[in-house]
């Protein structure tokens, strides 16, 4: 086996990746446009008016923001920027609203914001958003609604994304350094130890495409939003990590058969050395990466320190490896062995986890959980059907609920509100509930 070919494929699964990312962002045509206040606000007044006559607007205090798609003019945003910003009014053309439009303007405001340092963001005229700003995460007051610490979440996707950056450095050097060495000194362990540095190399990318990708919003072509692509590019990883290790199995399978004296004088002390600073590196980076991360928890985050854990103990057997092998060669085939068969497992379960994901497989210990606290409200007779689906770390649940057929839509709506908040109160994973009402009727 040529273990260069297998480094070339992992480069074009690193390609994939990048396109995929550049294809998923690109989703809306739309483009939102500021206001320069050297140009005359008049000329724009004549194109809201024409889609907004109760349009009004304070020149002197007021910005505004416009939605196009190409050269219409789809909608329109008015904040009022003083210590702390205020959404004064969103419009978006009725006949396109629940179809995400709403969505990517607001979050193109609040990436604004956030870039101009403005701590929160503030909607006092809330009227029929309600659920529209609960969906994104804003807070209710008694004035109206708030999005806080702006600057925080700034913060910490730019730690996550060095965290990721600093992270595919280490294991591009560290693939490098065991490659070589595995290739020149014949070390069957020391190559399969490569092998795993370059699936974190394609993990590292992985977290890198879900923070980038994975958090954009629902739109209209995906109303649960991106974060599915996650599960996918694992699925593709885990696929690859298992084909690659199965041919080092092969590999080392060949070699075990043709082992003489002679593979024990490349068995030198250069790969030890080389094994020996990949260990130190590896602590090193995960002593830093759990410093810079400890007050984020993220998930993806969290799985990469859960797997730097696993390679300092891999490195650490093919080390025990390489020192038998100066004894026999056939401890470091058989080291070899363990690592690639390791390696596999690893594959295995990234794809049956991530494939569970993909076909909604469902968490009953979960639906139990959130059957019992909808089944507390006084008002709901009964709760049925549950599904969930599964975007990234974002939960949907769906539910059919009984309740008494004299309410109002009025009464039946609000009831289904606070059930809402209240499970994604309790369980943050829970981006939305989305409940059918049935009547309850006496013969019922």
């Amino acid at each position: 086996m040529t273990f260069y070919f297998y480094l070339s494929n992992y480069f074009k699964i690193l390609n994939l990746f990048i396109l995929i990312s550049l294809a998923m962002n690109g989703g809306f045509t739309m483009k939102v446009v500021e206001w320069d206040r050297k140009e005359n606000i008049n000329k724009i007044l004549i194109d809201i008016l024409e889609i907004d006559p109760k349009f009004s607007f304070d020149k002197e205090k007021e910005d505004i923001y416009f939605l196009y798609n190409e050269e219409d003019l789809y909608g329109y945003a008015v904040l009022s920027l003083n210590d702390i910003a205020e959404l004064k009014k969103i419009f978006i053309l009725p006949k396109l609203r629940n179809n995400g439009y709403g969505t990517f303007f607001l979050k193109h405001i609040i990436n604004w914001l956030t870039n101009k340092n403005f701590g929160s963001l503030i909607i006092t005229n809330h009227k029929k958003m309600n659920n529209f700003l609960e969906k994104q995460r804003f807070i209710r007051t008694q004035d109206g609604y708030i999005l806080n610490n702006l600057r925080e979440r700034k913060k910490q996707e730019e730690n996550m994304l060095f965290i990721s950056k600093f992270a595919i450095c280490v294991n591009i050097i560290l693939a490098f350094l065991k490659i070589v060495a595995g290739k020149i000194f014949f070390s069957m362990s020391l190559l399969s130890d490569g092998l795993n540095s370059l699936s974190d190399l394609i993990t590292n990318v992985l977290v890198i495409v879900g923070l980038k990708v994975g958090s954009n919003p629902e739109d209209k072509e995906h109303p649960f939003g991106h974060g599915k692509i996650e599960s996918v590019f694992s699925v593709i990883i885990g696929t690859f990590i298992m084909i690659t290790a199965f041919e080092l199995i092969k590999d080392n399978f060949s070699k075990l058969i043709s082992l003489s004296s002679e593979n024990n004088l490349n068995i030198t002390v250069i790969p030890i050395v080389v094994t020996i600073l990949a260990i130190l590196i590896k602590i090193f980076q995960l002593s830093f990466m759990k410093k810079r991360a400890k007050k984020y928890n993220n998930s993806l985050i969290n799985s990469l320190l859960a797997d730097y854990n696993t390679d300092i103990v891999i490195s650490t057997s093919v080390l025990v490896g390489l020192f038998l092998s100066r004894i026999h060669p056939v401890f470091d085939t058989i080291v070899g062995f363990i690592v690639s068969i390791y390696i596999i497992k690893s594959g295995y379960e990234l794809i049956k986890e991530n494939s569970l994901i993909l076909l909604d497989s469902q968490d009953d210990e979960l639906i139990e959980k959130i059957r019992s606290e909808i089944l507390q409200f006084k008002e709901i007779e009964n709760a049925h059907d549950f599904r969930m689906t599964t975007s990234g770390k974002d939960i949907y649940v769906f539910a059919d609920v009984r309740m008494d057929k004299n309410k109002t839509i009025e009464e039946a709506h609000e009831v289904t509100n606070r059930i809402s908040k209240k499970i994604k109160h309790k369980y943050k994973n829970v981006k939305r509930v989305l409940i059918h009402i049935e009547p309850m009727y006496e013969d019922d």
